[in-house]
Parts: C-alpha cells; structure tokens; sequence
C-alpha cells in the first residue's frame, strides 16, 4: 500500500509531465466506436481512426474536468460550450470566418431552435434539389434537439477543411459528425 507521501509525489510528477505535455491545437478528448463495437478515445475526428462518433458517460466528462482544473494548462480545449453562447451573430455580420464562429453559430442557432438559422451553416452549393430538401428535412429534425456541443476537428486526411462533432443531449446523449467546408472565405458544415 502506498504511502500518503509517495502518493503525493506521483501526483506532482503527473501534475509537471501534464505541465509540459504539447498542446492539442484541435480540443479535448472524443469517444469514437469502430465498426465491431470497440471504443477508441482520440484527440482527433473519429473519421481519422474509421470509427463514428459516440458519446462520453457523464462520470468520465466530470473526471476530465476536474482533471483540467487541478493540473490545468496541458492541453488547450477550443470547444465552444452551450452554456457560454446564447445567441448566434446577426445574419448582416455575414457567415462563420473561422471554426470557432461555425461552432458558436451552430450553438447559438439550435439555442434558438430556428432551423432557418442552422441551415445558414450549412454549406449547400452542388446541392441538387432533392437533394437540398432532404438535407432541410433533416435539419428541422434536428432543430428540435438540444444541442450541448459543437467541437470542430481539423482534416487530417479527410476531405475539406475538417469534421464539426455535434453533441445532442435530447432523447438521449448522442453524437453526430458533419464535415466541414472552407468555401469562399468561409466555414460550413456539410452532411
């Protein structure tokens, strides 16, 4: 059995090898599933690793919280939390000129539960009619769910700009993975 003091060391070895761990330019942690039901947890889109999305227990989202609290600093999150943006910029501001603008948007646009204003995220050239009125239909959907994250994974590999993660918290927890396009200046999501 360890002793308190040996204890309290490994705990400051840990809390310096967390100090001078690289930061992660694209977030947090992510849950991914592959194909035959494995867990993968990655810093990256679960596309890179061909796995789909899924979501974390709550248990382990507060453990890594408090892990962020108490070591801090060794890895830099750029997700855009629920709690801290209401609101979704104003149509005449023009659209997302980066990720973090394309998450708050999302955010804020399924705070108001307008599906017009989601769809303005929504990256649609090369649509095709039909096509176009399935991805709307989705949409609506969609817009009627509690959106609780929107986290945004840069390519790796995978066609565009990257993949936006959107955390549902209604019926249940579950994740969705968009792609994400850089097109004319700016950033749309892409189903």
């Amino acid at each position: 059995m360890s002793s308190p003091r040996s204890t309290a060391a490994w705990s400051l070895i840990l809390a310096a090898l967390c100090a001078i761990a690289p930061a992660h330019a694209a977030g947090g942690l992510h849950r991914c599933q592959t194909a035959d039901g494995m867990s993968v947890y990655t810093d990256s889109a679960c596309t890179a690793v061909n796995a789909r999305p899924a979501p974390m227990s709550a248990d382990l989202l507060t453990r890594l919280e408090m892990d962020r609290a108490v070591f801090g600093g060794g890895v830099i999150d750029t997700r855009v939390s629920s709690t801290a943006i209401r609101v979704r910029r104003a149509p005449q501001d023009g659209c997302a000129r980066n990720p973090a603008q394309l998450s708050a948007d999302l955010l804020g646009a399924f705070a108001m539960g307008d599906v017009n204003r989601i769809a303005e995220s929504v990256h649609w050239p090369g649509l095709r009619h039909q096509q176009a009125h399935v991805v709307m239909q989705r949409l609506q959907m969609l817009a009627r769910q509690s959106l609780v994250d929107a986290s945004f994974w840069p390519g790796l590999g995978i066609a565009g700009a990257g993949a936006m993660q959107l955390t549902f918290a209604q019926p249940q927890q579950h994740v969705m993975e968009l792609g994400v396009e850089h097109y004319a200046g700016c950033y749309f999501v892409r189903f």
